[in-house]
């Protein structure tokens, strides 16, 4: 017994056997409702994971799709050495290469081919540790010789590069295999903006000798290490360049972009570069001309972008040519009497920022509660109306004297006589001929013929601006452009040593106080130091009224909608629209999260 036993013991699940015979002693009733049962379980089944993948599943970013824009000019020396005087040269150049230091729309200067930089006590070195994995397109990987070599050819006369002053008296040491640094010859709160320049390659640049960079094919056929790389161009029968095409970087070390190809084209001028944007030949152009914003805006297939830029509209005064403006109640009088809100409004419909002060949005040292004399008509009148102006009373010609036949005695100097400014008090404003400047410029005339000031605008062709307007001063009221960096130095527009025909500050501005406030802060590392200093600066300077602060510029930029993912809101230059362009993308995958 114990032995049947020890091999019958019974099972507790039946076996598959015993799962065939079930319908056998099952009912058909029984039958129909087992059927019902697990056809139920199935179909649960299904369903749950049916909705599972329906909530889970996502569309993701791509490789694949191909982009084509329209740049005006044409492309000559697509090299950081060269780039910064030609647009086109700029716009390419930040696709191919990439530098220490890039600028992000978000967070300014952050790590690009350094993955983390740090500064000495005493502000005069700052160091930088490069990444292990960035390799330039030819498959070498970015050392700190490629560094040296870079800054080197900087500096270096015979290449005759642009950047030099910038670097004037720095010296790059290698620290180690992957630690470079920089040595001022005194701290400089600006010079990180610098770095943001391209890398070159010197395992293929060394090989040229620097008289004949300028000739080399690189500049047309660049090696870099940014998100994009050359493939190809094309060019018509007279040498010049009609098409450029690059492809998506896939070794990239921050991420390979999405889009797969960006093709180019090239136009003589903006109007011709937005007749081939009508005519869809390209589905993007660089610069959207300000006649043609409204016209582009009204467009279904693509997104208009208009990005603030670090460039502010600011009237300024000339004393030297014009007397009356050496009073400050005249000054003041003119910049109560501009409402810079309705001049954004009517003229850009609000899509420009009315500003008041030297310093934009967002810059260390901009303060919200710093403030220029206010939009007051009554005030200003008021200021006009007690403006003394000199009137000369000119005696009439002494005839001769009965006679003798000789004339009477030439009577003295005539001395100008103050005399209550009944009159209009008339002031010629300079602009350059462009569409948005005269519109701006017929508002404030508008504006400043309320408190009886009358204004002529003279308008001078772009390309004569700066010999007959800019360097001889040649102006009362100008209406100009201010560009600054995201990190700006204001001594190169309001510090007196810049009042020369080779300098910035175009008002002629002169106060001892801000000339010293201006040297401490550009010598200042420390951000909370640099923005008390900045603060008290534009005090001073609102105070002073050499100018009135209008507006700040956008960059009007278009995409076709069948790009995503587009985030353009703040660039520091054109060609920062490409800031993010690894993160736009056309094609798509599904996946599950």
């Amino acid at each position: 017994m114990r032995q049947v036993l020890s091999v019958s013991t019974a099972r507790k699940f039946p076996t598959w056997k015993q799962w065939k015979q079930l319908p056998s002693v099952l009912s058909l009733t029984e039958q129909r409702l087992g059927n019902a049962g697990i056809w139920m379980i199935m179909l649960s089944i299904a369903t749950m994971i049916f909705s599972f993948v329906l909530t889970h599943r996502v569309e993701i970013p791509t490789l694949g799709g191909e982009y084509t824009e329209g740049l005006v000019g044409e492309p000559q020396f697509i090299n950081p050495l060269y780039a910064t005087t030609n647009d086109v040269d700029a716009d390419l150049s930040s696709l191919v290469y990439s530098g220490l230091l890039s600028l992000s729309p978000t967070q300014g200067l952050i790590p690009d081919l350094a993955e983390e930089y740090w500064t000495s006590e005493d502000g005069k070195t700052i160091s930088f540790r490069l990444r292990e994995n960035a390799v330039f397109h030819n498959g070498d990987p970015v050392k700190v010789q490629d560094v040296l070599f870079t800054m080197s050819a900087i500096q270096n006369p015979a290449y005759r590069s642009p950047l030099a002053p910038q670097f004037k008296g720095v010296t790059v040491n290698q620290d180690d295999d992957r630690i470079v640094s920089f040595v001022l010859e005194k701290p400089s709160s600006t010079f990180l903006n610098t770095l943001t320049v391209g890398i070159l390659p010197s395992s293929v640049w060394s090989e040229i000798l620097p008289q004949n960079a300028p000739l080399a094919a690189l500049n047309l056929q660049p090696i870099g290490s940014g998100p994009y790389e050359f493939s190809e161009f094309s060019k018509d029968k007279r040498g010049s360049i009609l098409s450029y095409t690059l492809k998506a970087n896939t070794d990239y070390y921050n991420g390979g972009a999405h889009i797969e190809t960006l093709n180019f084209k090239f136009y003589p001028d903006a109007k011709e570069a937005m007749d081939a944007f009508n005519q869809k030949f390209v589905e993007g152009v660089s610069v959207i001309p300000f006649e043609d914003i409204q016209t582009v805006a009204d467009k279904k297939s693509v997104t208009l972008h208009q990005p603030y830029l670090p460039d502010e509209v600011v009237l300024f005064f000339n004393e030297k040519t014009n007397a009356q403006l050496k009073d400050l109640s005249v000054r003041t009088a003119i910049a109560q009497a501009i409402d810079r809100n309705k001049i954004a409004q009517d003229v850009f419909q609000g899509t420009v920022r009315a500003i008041e002060t030297p310093l934009l949005p967002g810059m260390v040292g901009y303060s919200a509660d710093l403030h220029a004399p206010s939009f007051d008509l009554n005030h200003a009148n008021e200021l006009i109306g007690a403006v003394k102006i000199p009137e000369m009373n000119v005696e009439p010609k002494p005839e001769a004297t009965e006679g003798t036949g000789e004339t009477a005695e030439e009577p003295a100097e005539p001395t100008p006589e103050p005399v209550l400014a009944s009159k209009k008090l008339t002031f010629k404003l300079t602009i350059m001929d462009r569409p948005e400047f005269q519109a701006v410029a017929t508002k404030i005339q508008e504006q400043l013929a309320q408190i009886n000031i009358q204004i002529e605008i003279v308008a001078i062709p772009a390309d004569e601006f700066a010999n007959t307007v800019i360097e001889p001063r040649n102006f009362e009221l100008l209406l100009g452009s201010v560009y600054l960096q995201a990190n700006p130095d204001l001594s190169l527009f309001w510090h007196s040593s810049q009042i020369g025909e080779n300098g910035l500050n175009l008002s002629g501005y002169q106060n001892k106080d801000v000339d010293a406030l201006l040297e401490k802060a550009q010598q200042t590392t420390s951000v909370e130091d640099r923005a008390t200093l900045l603060r008290s600066i534009q005090e001073q300077i609102l105070k002073d009224v050499p100018a009135v602060f209008l507006y700040q510029s956008t960059y009007p930029y278009a995409t076709p909608k069948s790009i995503q993912n587009v985030v353009i809101d703040q660039i520091n230059v054109p060609q920062d629209r490409f800031a993010t362009i690894k993160d736009w993308f056309i094609k798509t995958k599904k996946t599950l999260k």
